[in-house]
């Protein structure tokens, strides 16, 4: 590893302007805004020491780094962190609406999905991410990645519909 320098400094800087926020907004619906913080700093200070191995296409790479971060985070608390849960402990008031309702739709069937179904669908709406993106962040092959998204797709349908027997038609008899 190189000697930092002031030219380090100021690509660390960069690296924050560009990333710090989707960076935030990524732990912290993964882990709260307690605890989104600490995951941001501890991916920045995990860039700063392998500052020689960041790519230029730096996300995929952070996202990786604070999906490292926030599975550490939840093992040693014994516990996994719900954003259902997160959400509720800091909010003052209860939200209401259709945006609610969608949102707990949303939160019903990712909880009952398998954690990386999960993760892959949140990586690809909540983060925006590509297949090849998201198997930077996963540590997999983009087709591999994408094999996932498209079984994590299909898995979160079938709950969706196995959990609103309402939204489906009826069957006709012919």
């Amino acid at each position: 590893m190189s000697t930092p320098t002031d030219a380090h400094h100021r690509w660390l800087e960069t690296l924050f302007e560009r990333h710090g926020q989707a960076l935030r907004a990524f732990a912290t619906r993964r882990v709260g805004p307690d605890h989104a913080d600490d995951i941001v700093s501890e991916t920045f200070a995990v860039a700063w020491r392998r500052r020689d191995s960041v790519p230029d296409a730096a996300l995929p790479w952070l996202y990786q780094v604070a999906r490292n971060a926030i599975l550490h985070h939840r093992h040693s608390l014994a516990r996994v962190l719900n954003v259902r849960e997160a959400v509720a402990a800091t909010a003052d008031v209860t939200v209401a609406g259709p945006d609610a309702a969608a949102s707990d739709l949303v939160e019903r069937v990712l909880a009952q999905l398998a954690d990386m179904d999960a993760e892959v669908l949140r990586l690809t709406v909540w983060e925006e991410l590509a297949p090849g993106e998201i198997a930077t962040v996963l540590g997999i092959s983009p087709g591999a990645a994408r094999t996932r998204l498209m079984r994590a797709r299909r898995r979160a349908q079938e709950v969706y519909l196995a959990s609103e027997p309402e939204t489906q038609p009826t069957p006709t008899i012919a």
